[in-house]
């Protein structure tokens, strides 16, 4: 009897160890399955409401897939028209000059020479007097007129034109926090040969529309619509200046303008093709001695909070070289305290209804829907096929973009034509002008250039 009553007892520990065991095994799985919807919840469900991990939404009203569709749809256009599809090599050649840029504190402390003056590099920040305002003025009258002018270069397009309008309204914001006076000039011309003292510029900011394909398109739809024959038609010796800023920085491409405008034909897509490496060529030569901040288009997409910020601790760094006199005095301390504040004011921006990317990338989809850049069409494989030849022929013309001085903006051009690559030569032509006040034309093929003269030196 106790034998039975001794097994019975152990019989029921097992079965109480199993169901305590099976519980156990229950309880675990039942908080797998917990963690496994709070996974799928946080990753599927936020996700889908505008957070992500790899782009910087800031600055756009709709759902970040549409952001994303367009940084791929860039990628893609990259693929279907390569630049150099036989020498990969001079496509990076390119890419390095485009994106060539001069920064003060960095670029100047190294050990590089200046291919022109071989000396050692500088990042020059000169703040002209211009002519206008007297050297025997009061010293307190010069230090009020004068101000430091930045130049926001572009290629004409709608895309760059409304990233310049996105960069001036933040300089000009961020200006008025900090009681700082400066000259914004947006202008497709490129500067005068010379330094500081000669074009008139204390910093330049140079924005570049790649793949070069979409720039190429660009470029023809605005020349063919918002581009006017009206800059450098009065001539080297009658011209105030003015004429050589973009006034309409309001441009937008719609529908009508995309549906409407022929198809560019292949000597206006190789010409224009050419125009846009030569830009290149002289913005890379003005690198080489004066402060300047390139900005790539799919940058500007992925991080326009950290590509503001960037803008802003390079223009508002306390590092100008006035003309006459020293304005720094007293400010070095500031310095340091710059990256914390732009952080900040870049943010606010970028968030605000003004610093939205929403436009831009409006633009950029009617551009990438365009048949000659989405498509395997006969127009597509034309335009592929003409850009690519004349880049190659190009590339080869300019020593790799490294001749000085370039090739002009009127070489293979027809100056007797009203077409989109004449509009877009007679933008791109140095800023050349015995009544401008800030630019001294001290080289000659500058004032071949405005007097359309390709083969004068």
């Amino acid at each position: 009897i106790m034998v039975t009553i001794s097994n019975k007892g152990a019989a029921r520990r097992r079965n109480g160890r199993i169901k305590l065991v099976a519980a156990s095994a229950i309880l675990l799985l039942l908080i797998l399955i917990g963690f496994y919807l709070l996974h799928w919840f946080t990753s599927s469900v936020l996700s889908s409401s505008g957070s992500s991990s790899s782009l910087d939404t800031g600055g756009i009203k709709g759902s970040p897939q549409s952001k994303q569709r367009i940084l791929q749809s860039l990628t893609t256009l990259n693929e279907l028209i390569q630049l150099s599809p036989d020498d990969t090599k001079k496509e990076s050649i390119f890419l390095s000059t485009a994106t060539k840029e001069c920064i003060p504190g960095r670029d100047d402390h190294g050990k590089e020479i200046n291919p022109t003056t071989h000396r050692k590099r500088e990042c020059l920040r000169h703040v002209p007097l211009g002519k206008h305002i007297s050297t025997g003025s009061d010293l307190e009258e010069r230090m009020r007129l004068q101000r430091p002018r930045i130049g926001i270069m572009i290629a004409p397009g709608y895309i760059s034109t409304t990233i310049a309008r996105w960069i001036g309204r933040a300089l000009k914001q961020t200006g008025k926090s900090i009681h700082m006076d400066i000259e914004i000039l947006t202008t497709a011309h490129v500067p005068v040969y010379g330094y500081g003292k000669s074009h008139g510029y204390s910093k330049l900011i140079r924005v570049v529309i790649l793949p070069l394909p979409l720039a190429v398109n660009d470029a023809y739809y605005y020349s063919m619509n918002d581009l006017a024959e009206t800059n450098n038609d009065k001539g080297i010796n009658d011209n105030d200046g003015s004429s050589f800023v973009i006034q309409n920085l309001d441009a937008i491409l719609d529908e009508t303008k995309l549906k409407y405008t022929a198809k560019p034909s292949s000597q206006t897509v190789a010409s224009i093709t050419k125009l846009l490496l030569r830009w290149h060529c002289r913005l890379s030569h003005v690198a080489a001695h004066t402060a300047e901040l390139t900005l790539t288009l799919d940058n500007i997409i992925k991080h326009p909070t950290d590509t503001l910020e960037t803008i802003l601790t390079f223009v508002w760094r306390q590092d100008w070289e006035w003309e006459g006199h020293n304005h720094n005095e007293n400010k070095i301390e500031e310095r340091e305290l710059y990256p914390k504040i732009w952080n900040g004011a870049a943010e606010d921006f970028v968030e605000s209804e003004d610093g939205s990317l929403q436009p831009l990338l409006n633009q950029l989809s009617l551009l990438l829907q365009d048949s000659i850049l989405s498509s395997s069409s006969a127009d597509a494989t034309m335009f592929g096929d003409v850009m690519q030849q004349s880049f190659a022929n190009e590339m080869t013309k300019s020593k790799d973009l490294t001749s000085w001085p370039c090739p002009s903006f009127w070489d293979g051009v027809d100056n007797l034509d009203s077409g989109a690559a004449y509009k877009i030569a007679n933008e791109m032509t140095p800023n050349c002008s015995d009544g401008d006040p800030f630019a001294r034309c001290t080289v000659n093929k500058d004032r071949c250039e405005v007097k359309k003269d390709a083969m004068c030196k």
